[in-house]
């Protein structure tokens, strides 16, 4: 299976001047591109290469809900290798920058040629975004899994191993740190703080990737270095009638950028990736199977007088079905399936990173 990455390489101070230029010229285009939204032809925009005013018309132009640029990407497509050439040293875009090289070390090995690369400025620096293919490690075998349980109010994730009973709470509690930038945000809504409501909300986003980003790749190690599978509930968050969908309102958590970031890096690495049921998993006994109503975080059986904390005992149920389903052949090991393609999605200024 192949695997969509996205790198970001910082480009050299020798191609800032050319880029300058034509960020210049290309942010005219754009102008003219949402001041005449029928002007679709790159014959307009004779100003910037055609492979990039068709990227921008398709990226700005052909999105009624644009209606201004602040920050501009210019993106550019491949075309299957024939405008991005892919060199031993790195890379050549010969529309741009002719037959110079941008120097680059790949994370992975690409499979094929690059698929895009979009260039922006941060800052007075020049950063390029490369998305290409890589093949996914060949599987382990697995015969045993590790259990995720992902929460709202307490840690992040909880990952229990059956196999030894090792318990580890990972991440920071999202509900009590988005109370305290919810209350943030209250108090500059009131003072009509909107530029300091901006770069708190990208703030807080960054928070978050970066703590979903540290939990995954824990959890992947640990299974990596065990040779286990990892179980994880299939959770419907925003299902109609979900219980848990007023938790995560209110902690603001993603339970679905967590499981992407740990389906992605376990794929890197050839680690099965399980979807068990969600019913009853912090109610259900990991000891003796009965249905018992923890209490507020700690679980107590009243049949068999086990006594744990609710996202461990949770963590362990997770495992135990999703040994079951490992031994039924029932993985799943992909993010989104499109033409027998792992899609890595792209997230903000914060790229897929293994």
């Amino acid at each position: 299976m192949k695997i969509i990455v996205t790198q970001l390489v910082k480009i050299p101070s020798s191609f800032i001047p050319s880029l300058d230029r034509l960020y210049g010229a290309a942010f005219e285009a754009v102008e003219q591109m949402l001041a005449n939204r029928e002007k679709t032809s790159t014959k307009f925009y004779p100003n910037i290469p055609s492979v990039i005013a068709k990227s921008l018309k398709t990226k700005y132009q052909c999105n009624p809900r644009c209606q201004s640029v602040k920050h501009l990407i210019l993106p550019i497509c491949s075309d299957k290798g024939r405008v991005i050439k892919l060199v031993p040293e790195g890379f050549r875009i010969p529309a741009v920058f002719g037959k110079a090289i941008i120097l680059t070390e790949w994370r992975h090995p690409i499979d094929g040629h690059i698929r895009q690369v979009e260039l922006m400025r941060r800052n007075g620096k020049w950063f390029a975004a490369v998305c290409y293919n890589t093949a996914g490690a060949k599987p382990i075998e697995a015969t045993t899994c590790i259990g995720v349980d992902r929460n709202s109010v307490g840690n992040v994730a909880v990952m229990a191993d059956p196999t030894s009973g090792y318990v580890e709470h990972l991440g920071f509690n999202p509900a009590r740190t988005k109370e305290v930038w919810r209350n943030r945000r209250k108090n500059l809504q009131k003072a009509k703080r909107n530029r300091l409501l901006a770069k708190m909300r990208h703030k807080q986003e960054r928070r978050s990737k970066l703590e979903s980003h540290i939990v995954s790749k824990r959890i992947v190690d640990y299974a990596a270095l065990h040779c286990h599978a990892i179980a994880i509930e299939s959770l419907k968050v925003m299902a109609k009638g979900s219980k848990i969908r007023r938790f995560s309102e209110k902690s603001q958590w993603s339970f679905a950028r967590l499981e992407t970031f740990i389906r992605y890096k376990a794929a890197l690495r050839g680690i099965p990736v399980v979807s068990v049921p969600v019913e009853y998993t912090s109610q259900e006994c990991s000891r003796c199977g009965q249905i018992q109503k923890p209490d507020g975080k700690s679980y107590h059986c009243g049949v068999c007088g086990h006594i744990d904390h609710r996202d461990a005992n949770a963590g362990f149920n997770i495992a135990k079905r999703g040994n079951v389903a490992l031994s039924d052949g029932k993985t799943r090991d992909s993010v989104s399936l499109r033409r027998g393609l792992l899609i890595v999605p792209y997230l903000g200024n914060v790229y897929a990173r293994a």
